[in-house]
Parts: C-alpha cells; sequence; structure tokens
C-alpha cells in the first residue's frame, strides 16, 4: 500500500522546480556515466562529473519532506551516489583494489542498481503525495524500466563476479556485435526518466494554472437587507 501523508509534504523553496532542476542533473549525470565518447584521446563524458552531477541532484531532492519512507529511501541513494563519486575518481586514476575489495565492489554495484530503482520509487511517492496522477503512472513505467534492463541482468553479472571470485574461477563478458544494440537497450531508461521529468513539470504547471484560474470562494452573507 502507497503511503500518502498529505499533511507533512514540503517541496523544497521554488515549488515543483526545486525538483525539476535536480532531476535533471540526474539525467545528464547518467548521460555522462553511461556513454563513452572520447575526442583526441580525451574522455569528453568524464563519469566523474557525471557522478558528481547525480549526487548534486539527489541531495538537492533530499531537502523536500514528503514522508518517512520517502526520506529513508532517499537516504539510501544519497549513500550510494556520494559512493559512486568516490568509485568514478578511483576508476579515473585507474587504482586497483585488493581482491577482498574487490567482493564489496561487486556487491556495491548490486546495491547501486537497486537505488536508481529505489530512486525512481522515490519520485513516484512524491507525484501521490503531491496529485500528480500521470505523472505517477510514468515514473512507475521509468521504475520498470530500470528494474528489467539495469537492476536485474547487472545484478545478476554482479552475482556471477562474486561466485568466481569465491570460487577462483574466471568470467569473461564479451559483447561483440551486440553491443550497439544494447546501447541503445541501456538509453531507454534514462530517456524514459527524462520523459517523466518533464511530464511531471507540466502536469504540476497545469494543476497550478487551473487552481489559480478558478473563481475566488465567497462566503454567504449572514445578514439579509430588508426593503421598505
Amino acid at each position: 500500500m502507497e503511503q500518502n501523508n498529505t499533511a507533512r509534504i514540503t517541496l523544497a523553496p521554488g515549488g515543483i522546480e526545486s525538483v525539476v532542476r535536480p532531476l535533471r542533473l540526474v539525467f545528464w549525470g547518467g548521460i555522462f556515466c553511461v556513454f563513452d565518447f572520447k575526442l583526441n584521446g580525451v574522455d569528453v563524458l568524464n563519469d566523474v562529473l557525471g557522478a558528481l552531477l547525480i549526487a548534486w541532484g539527489v541531495l538537492r531532492l533530499g531537502s523536500s519532506q514528503i514522508h518517512e519512507r520517502y526520506r529513508q529511501a532517499m537516504l539510501f541513494v544519497q549513500v550510494m551516489a556520494l559512493l559512486y563519486v568516490i568509485q568514478a575518481v578511483n576508476a579515473y586514476v585507474r587504482y586497483e583494489f585488493p581482491r577482498p575489495l574487490t567482493f564489496l565492489l561487486h556487491v556495491y554495484g548490486i546495491a547501486k542498481m537497486a537505488a536508481t530503482v529505489v530512486f525512481c520509487m522515490t519520485m513516484r511517492w512524491m507525484c501521490i503525495a503531491t496529485g500528480l496522477t500521470q505523472s505517477e503512472q510514468s515514473w512507475k513505467t521509468t521504475e520498470i524500466l530500470f528494474a528489467v534492463i539495469y537492476l536485474i541482468p547487472w545484478g545478476l553479472l554482479h552475482v556471477v563476479w562474486i561466485i568466481c571470485l569465491l570460487t577462483g574461477d574466471s568470467f569473461n563478458l564479451r559483447f561483440d556485435w551486440l553491443a550497439l544494440p544494447l546501447i541503445f537497450v541501456f538509453f531507454v531508461p534514462i530517456i524514459h526518466l527524462l520523459v517523466s521529468t518533464s511530464r511531471m513539470r507540466a502536469e504540476a504547471h497545469s494543476i497550478s494554472h487551473h487552481t489559480d484560474k478558478s473563481p475566488p470562494h465567497r462566503e454567504p452573507s449572514g445578514s439579509v437587507e430588508s426593503r421598505d
């Protein structure tokens, strides 16, 4: 059952725009982290910059108060985002972790994928609490896309790698000709995140515009004027 405690809803200063702007940071951060594009040997889409954008976005989203489950879930997402910054910096400097820490990195990999799904869930909770019904359905689709395309397959791969580490076996994954179609598949959830963000903004503005145009409520007069 979804929790909808509207008495505690407090968006950050700026209303719905305070939610849309951080979501766009998360979107562009995801683009930087998922895709690698090098120009003259320089990584234009730098993972460290992408991780910083994601962390900045989710930290700002945490200032909105929806309900206790939202706060706890967003705290988990924020911790995973900050750890991802450390992981991105480590990958940039090419430091090789000892074997025991490699095991923990794969455990973190599963938690990181789960955090993307939890993040979409928190946005869906926000839509439910603020009455954005169409946006809630859109975020539900985004949540499913991240679960099916990112969490389940990559989570299983991390489990396989953990088993190989424990047993001492080796596991090599090669995509070859499947790489190009998979790029487009991995792009789908991120694009849908932007779609859900745009729908969220449009629906909030539509409701606000409708409210502003509604006629003011007039209290009935308590006295009746008599005529002679």
